[in-house]
């Protein structure tokens, strides 16, 4: 490789010289950089950040350590610009730093007829899946951009859940039409329906091998189906009403299921047993998310309440207090280390998960929050809500 003889080095000019180094090239070099982030001028010092990730592992370690500056412009740029960066190093100062705090909503989408009920992002953070249509029908969008790329129709009535497939080429929905429907997404074709409910399909879930559909229902049960077949290979029983929410565990032992009935059951899917059934909430519990490591469950009920569990025993850990209406919605950042809530007060909450400490709140819905959704780096949030529309939400 021929060596560049005009990239600045350490000791290269120093800033504010008129007269550079015989053997060197004047950008200003480390040491600029350096003295230009001592500045008073907030002005200078963002431009000695932009500048910083020419020279190297050392200023990335400059920008990394910025976010700790007093200053919020010049964390807001430091993180900008470490977003745009691959290293392990950058990855893990950004999820120690809580990007959230400068998340803004940077575009609405509309096109819905009804509250969007539910929404999803494929595992490579390309394509948004949403529902809320009268007709029936599933919107997807490039995320991106907010463009819409297709409308799926079959389902006869409203749909309530989605879910991707582990490998992004699926697509499953669940509707009041008491059908889960499966489909191919860069086709947008509908490839197979499974029918077997009494009553509305309210959640949808897939396991984490690809392989098994879970369907909670208006019928009381949950049923499992052989994704490639289509095939019903078991019910559970034991919830009194409707299966708001079900979530399957990273290593796909457990099933956690949320109800109307104001409880939480943990089944074990080998065998098909209740292990245990969590009561503490007042209210129907609506949504239920397990964490990325497997040891947590979220909880959010209409009782105004997030209550986070152990998985393994069933005890309860804490209960995080700050909506003021019911919470619609509950689930955890990509990295585990977050939750992030919905509720019908019209905001988005989030919490760091070891203290239950509310961090942030996003306001600009004008309606109730109903669904939630990371990419899967976790710098981007979208969320969908009642009055028909849904926000993209980044630091930008």
């Amino acid at each position: 490789m021929t060596k560049n003889s005009n990239r600045p080095r350490d000791c290269d000019a120093v800033l504010g010289t008129n007269s550079p180094p015989l053997t060197g090239a004047v950008l200003g070099g480390l040491q600029g950089v350096k003295q230009r982030l001592a500045s008073p001028s907030v002005e200078s010092r963002i431009a000695a950040l932009k500048e910083a990730l020419d020279y190297g592992e050392p200023g990335l370690e400059l920008v990394i350590y910025a976010l700790k500056d007093e200053s919020e412009p010049i964390q807001h740029t430091a993180l900008l610009l470490l977003q745009q960066r691959t290293e392990p190093k950058a990855r893990e100062a950004i999820r120690k730093f809580n990007p959230y705090l400068f998340f803004k909503c940077v575009q609405t989408l509309k096109g819905h007829t009804h509250q969007v009920n539910s929404i999803a992002i494929s595992p490579d953070g390309q394509t948004l899946a949403s529902c809320g249509n009268k007709d029936g029908t599933i919107n997807l969008w490039q995320l991106n951009t907010g463009e819409k790329i297709r409308t799926l129709a079959g389902h006869t009535n409203y749909v309530r859940s989605l879910a991707f497939s582990p490998d992004g080429q699926m697509l499953v929905s669940g509707s009041h039409d008491k059908t889960i429907k499966l489909w191919q997404v860069s086709r947008g074709e509908e490839v197979a329906t499974f029918a077997g409910h009494r009553n509305w399909v309210i959640s949808i879930a897939i396991s984490p091998d690809g392989q098994i559909i879970a369907s909670g229902s208006r019928d009381k049960t949950i049923k499992f189906w052989q994704m490639c077949t289509g095939q019903e290979i078991g019910t559970l029983s034991g919830h009194n009403t409707s299966v708001c929410s079900i979530a399957f565990s990273p290593d796909g032992q457990n099933l956690v299921s949320g109800s109307k009935d104001e409880t939480i059951k943990i089944w074990q899917l080998s065998t098909g047993q209740e292990l245990h059934t969590l009561i503490s909430h007042s209210a129907p519990v609506h949504s239920v998310a397990i964490s990325p490591d497997g040891q947590t469950i979220a909880s959010g009920s209409y009782d105004k309440t997030i209550k986070l569990w152990d998985l393994s025993t069933g005890q309860k850990i804490r209960t995080l207090t700050g909506h003021t209406e019911a919470v619609r919605f509950v689930t955890f950042s990509p990295d585990g280390q977050r939750i992030v809530s919905g509720s019908w007060d019209k905001t988005i909450k989030i919490w760091q998960l070891s203290t239950g400490r509310e961090l942030c709140t996003f306001t600009g819905h004008t309606y109730s929050v109903t669904s939630i959704a990371f990419s899967p780096d976790g710098l981007t949030l979208v969320s969908g809500s009642g009055n028909k529309t849904i926000k993209i939400w980044r630091c930008d």
